[in-house]
């Protein structure tokens, strides 16, 4: 087995087990946004202003940011952790910068974890595709309401 490579085992578990811990996190967020949109869209059904619709989708934006936001940082913690970028803020931007698919971040992983990144973008455009689904299914529904 001459092409076999433990590091690429090793970050596939690594990668399996953080989009995990990912996962759990963008479901207790996802879990908020169905909570703040039942809460507030009923405030707003209630008592119908101009724009409240507008605040409803600015609100639950607001916690797929934070969202996103604790997923880059648990990613960044595990860079720093094992020993991977010394230093808290530029493992918070090799993070930003893996999670958002822009890979452009100047910094690199030691040569044993470099595809680590690719696997954390992979991570997001699910956790971005799972949060675009729900808040189209919430545009939607606001619109069904307004007919």
């Amino acid at each position: 087995m001459s092409g076999f490579d433990f590091r690429y085992i090793e970050q596939l578990v690594v990668a399996l087990v953080l989009t995990s811990v990912t996962v759990v996190i963008h479901g207790i967020g996802m879990n908020w946004v169905r909570r703040y949109f039942k809460r507030a869209w009923s405030l707003a059904k209630g008592h119908p202003r101009s724009g409240s619709h507008l605040m409803v989708t600015v609100g639950i934006v607001a916690i797929m940011v934070v969202t996103h936001s604790v997923e880059v940082l648990i990613w960044a913690l595990f860079y720093v952790l094992r020993g991977l970028i010394s230093h808290w803020l530029s493992a918070v931007y090799f993070s930003i910068a893996s999670y958002t698919t822009l890979g452009e971040s100047g910094i690199t992983l030691p040569s044993h974890w470099q595809g680590l990144g690719a696997f954390e973008a992979m991570a997001a455009m699910l956790m971005f595709g799972w949060s675009t689904a729900m808040l189209a299914a919430v545009i939607l529904k606001v619109q069904s309401i307004d007919r």
